[in-house]
């Protein structure tokens, strides 16, 4: 019985690259090295004679394959540890699980979580790996942290971080041969897509005055962190929050124009009867917390900047 199964330490060495979308951050979690992490997942890909994951220099992508493989390995592992949690002797567990993209979690909450970790030591936070599918429930999660217009149907959503979405692009782009230095330009420029038909680039064009060209041509790349790659790259513009400030600074991307689309951010999604969990509660109330404190920097960094 079972002969067909993978290794358990091959399985386990993918979910935490799939979920992390990394090898060096499952590295990290289970105390291995990278490489270590590396031979599990091949001899994974061997055993199951199909490629997991889409390597490049920078970044690995999960394949279809993968994404199904990890869909089944992740809710398996997930429920093998909450029964061994609940059979186990010992103080009370609270669980709190939470589906966030990668990209928030890099570029936002990673930074900032060992805090709560630190203060909260019975609580165990569990991150779900997610994109802003347009099918999103909340059926397997306790809270999400999801992008948009806060318009989501069967849950309440909570504005978390108001992020309004500039057009942004690497520098190579304004000193190419033909320069991103007017509107009329962009008519020769490649967009880089979030999702088919779904994203927002139509209504930035309108706006530019340029309604022709739709929402513009170029590929739907739906992983954010290879999206934002390709523009520091030069491979297109980038419809991008300001999540990316620390790009901007650093002069990886820049902003061609003076144009945002307002009225979207980062939220809390959640139902109602979350409200009832203490672990909940105190997450929420510090991702809240965490939220303000962000937008006072913010607004003494403004304030210094105009003093200046």
């Amino acid at each position: 019985m079972f002969r067909q199964l993978p290794p358990l330490k091959a399985l386990r060495a993918f979910e935490a690259a799939a979920r992390h979308g990394s090898f060096t951050e499952a590295a990290r979690e289970l105390s291995l090295t990278q490489g270590a992490i590396s031979y599990q997942v091949r001899q994974l890909e061997s055993k199951l004679d199909v490629d997991l994951f889409q390597r490049s220099a920078r970044l690995v992508t999960l394949t279809g394959a993968g994404q199904s493989l990890y869909r089944t390995v992740h809710r398996l592992f997930r429920e093998l540890e909450d029964e061994i949690i609940s059979i186990s002797p010992g103080r009370e567990q609270f669980i709190l699980t939470i589906s966030v993209s990668t990209y928030f979690v890099t570029r936002w909450l990673s930074a900032r979580l060992g805090n709560f970790l630190n203060n909260h030591p019975d609580i165990t936070l569990r991150l779900q790996h997610s994109v802003n599918d347009p099918d999103f429930t909340l059926e397997d999660v306790d809270l999400a942290i999801r992008w948009g217009d806060g318009k989501w149907p069967g849950s309440e959503a909570e504005l978390l971080i108001p992020s309004p979405m500039t057009a942004l692009c690497s520098p190579k782009l304004i000193t190419a041969e033909n320069p991103l230095n007017e509107f009329e330009n962009l008519r020769t420029q490649t967009f880089l897509h979030d999702q088919e038909g779904s994203d927002k680039w139509r209504q930035w064009l309108l706006r530019a005055g340029l309604e022709d060209l739709g929402s513009g041509r170029g590929p739907v790349i739906v992983d954010p962190n290879v999206r934002v790659q390709s523009a520091i790259d030069g491979h297109g513009l980038i419809l991008a929050d300001n999540l990316l400030a620390d790009d901007i600074e650093a002069g990886r991307l820049v902003a061609p124009f003076d144009i945002s689309l307002e009225g979207f951010g980062f939220h809390l999604l959640y139902n109602s009867d979350a409200r009832r969990r203490h672990a909940f509660r105190l997450f929420r109330q510090w991702l809240l917390d965490e939220a303000a404190a962000l937008h006072d920097a913010q607004v003494d960094d403004s304030l210094a900047a105009q003093i200046r």
